[in-house]
């Protein structure tokens, strides 16, 4: 998978203005699936689900990855091309694709309040140890940057990713925590918004 795909063309930009498909394509980012296991994971038809499958592969989305026989059936698991997606200046200025990309962040807020319902009493609970040692982390922040010192930011983070954590997904693998490790779900959004009005609280 490569870091960056340009969207050249309008049908490929119709194909991912999609709501359905935007959430399929945020999954196929993360790993590799089935079209059963999407339908399960986005409650619909499996019909349906191969429907978009197609209509994403068919314009240079996504594509198969590798397939697996399960009893006597050929699985195949798809995968997104790119991390992210950007259309060509051609293409701009495009409404669809400021709504696809409003839904991507009201996407990632939905799977991160789900987790944190979910998530065990283990996971907010404090302790003695907690005065020195975080265990979570949740917070808000507003603040001035250039572009250029905002995307230097981004990168350093991804370094701090790879340098600190086991990063899970089809490209490390799953394997077994260790003792002393645990596993962690963290969520990010940074986006600019140059309203005048804007309170932290």
């Amino acid at each position: 998978m490569t870091g960056v795909y340009k969207i050249q063309t309008h049908e490929q930009l119709k194909a991912i203005a999609d709501p359905l498909r935007t959430k399929m394509l945020m999954n196929l980012v993360k790993d590799a699936y089935t079209g059963q296991q999407l339908a399960e994971m986005l409650g619909i038809t499996r019909n349906n689900i191969y429907f978009h499958l197609k209509e994403l592969e068919k314009h240079g989305i996504i594509h198969v990855v590798r397939k697996e026989e399960k009893n006597g059936i050929v699985q195949k698991y798809y995968r997104a091309v790119a991390s992210r997606f950007i259309p060509e200046d051609h293409l701009l200025p495009s409404l669809d694709l400021v709504e696809t990309s409003r839904q991507v962040f009201m996407e990632t807020l939905d799977v991160t309040r789900d987790k944190i319902e979910t998530a065990p009493a283990s996971s907010f609970a404090l302790d003695s140890t907690s005065e020195h040692h975080r265990k979570n982390l949740a917070g808000t922040y507003l603040f001035r940057a250039t572009q250029e010192s905002f995307h230097a930011f981004v990168e350093e983070f991804k370094g701090l990713l790879d340098k600190h954590f086991t990063m899970e997904g089809a490209e490390s693998g799953r394997s077994s925590l260790s003792e002393e490790e645990k596993s962690y779900y963290m969520s990010l959004i940074a986006f600019q918004d140059d309203h005048e009005n804007i309170t932290i609280r």
